[in-house]
């Protein structure tokens, strides 16, 4: 009997992923508490579109291959072909959210006889490459922590659409600061599942997000909890900013202001629903109506880091605009 070990790296493929990738795909990006979740449940409503809220294989993979922490052929078949097995669950619903009270409940995106029809007549995958055949969904990905990785997916995907949520920095940050998503206490003991770099401060281990630079590290950690977040937002708007430019060149690529999508939540969606080819429903226009205006109140007493903004927003920045990025 062959050994398994005796297999080669250079004989194994994900062969499944390219040969059943047929249906559309959309992705969300942007940094975190940019709308993204708000925009992906309100599409969710559009007909023959099924959201996926923060897939977490889909968001590692782009980012550990990047890294180099995976075989970057490797990497990407295995991200088609998850992306392949995951559209086959969603249509199955065997992703759906059924609590009630979630904002993204399934049923507040599709109707009960929807619902009904596919959980009861949608059986093997034949049935879903014949559903797939006659309603073609589209499947939209909602992911944080790839904005960097974005050519990645393009590479993968080259069809692929992105809309890309924007928001003002201070906003990000202040709701990034209720998480306390990098307070010190999470440094020395993450929750988040995602990459660290080990580092030793003081004689004790920190774990840093992937996001900072090497040699940022004591940098990192003498920040507030504040300017970390401000730190995190500046990264995540700085490492997408060339790419995402090219994409919407290619005409691939939408920019939604968050504060359009509130403000202007009809005219917004429009836009966005016409860029990705679908149509809306009485349930999109339910959500639309939903979302009241909204507005969140930074704290005036919060200090942020001079030297911290100026290294990023100087007049030779790439990404200071005042149409979009203020801090």
């Amino acid at each position: 009997m062959t050994k398994l070990g005796n297999i080669t790296e250079k004989r194994l493929t994900f062969s499944s992923g390219p040969m059943h990738f047929n249906f559309r795909t959309a992705v969300i990006s942007g940094a975190c508490r940019s709308g993204k979740t708000t925009l992906g449940n309100i599409l969710g409503t559009c007909s023959n579109v099924e959201n996926s809220e923060e897939p977490w294989t889909a968001k590692l993979l782009p980012l550990v291959t990047s890294l180099g922490l995976v075989n970057d052929v490797v990497g990407r078949e295995m991200f088609l072909t998850y992306v392949t097995e995951l559209y086959n669950e969603i249509i199955f619903l065997r992703r759906a959210n059924f609590r009630p009270a979630d904002l993204s409940c399934i049923w507040a995106q599709k109707d009960h006889e929807e619902v009904y029809e596919r959980l009861t007549r949608l059986n093997s995958r034949l049935d879903v490459k014949k559903y797939t055949k006659k309603n073609n969904p589209l499947l939209l990905l909602n992911l944080t922590e790839v904005v960097p990785f974005l050519q990645f997916i393009l590479d993968t995907m080259p069809d692929v659409k992105f809309i890309n949520v924007i928001r003002n920095g201070k906003n990000v940050a202040s709701d990034c600061l209720d998480k306390h998503w990098y307070s010190d206490e999470q440094l020395q003991s993450p929750v988040k599942a995602l990459p660290y770099q080990e580092y030793i401060h003081k004689n004790k281990v920190w774990y840093i997000p992937w996001w900072v630079n090497i040699g940022d590290e004591d940098l990192f950690i003498s920040y507030s909890e504040y300017d970390r977040c401000i730190y995190y937002w500046c990264q995540t708007v700085e490492s997408g900013h060339e790419v995402i430019g090219k994409m919407i060149k290619k005409g691939n690529c939408l920019n939604v202001n968050y504060s359009n999508l509130i403000e202007k939540t009809t005219e917004t969606i429009e836009l966005v629903t016409n860029f990705m080819g679908v149509e809306t429903t009485p349930k999109t226009e339910y959500a639309i109506a939903k979302l009241k205006l909204r507005s969140k109140n930074i704290n005036s007493n919060i200090i942020t880091n001079k030297a911290l903004i100026n290294r990023y927003f100087n007049t030779e920045s790439k990404v200071f605009d005042e149409r979009h990025y203020h801090i």
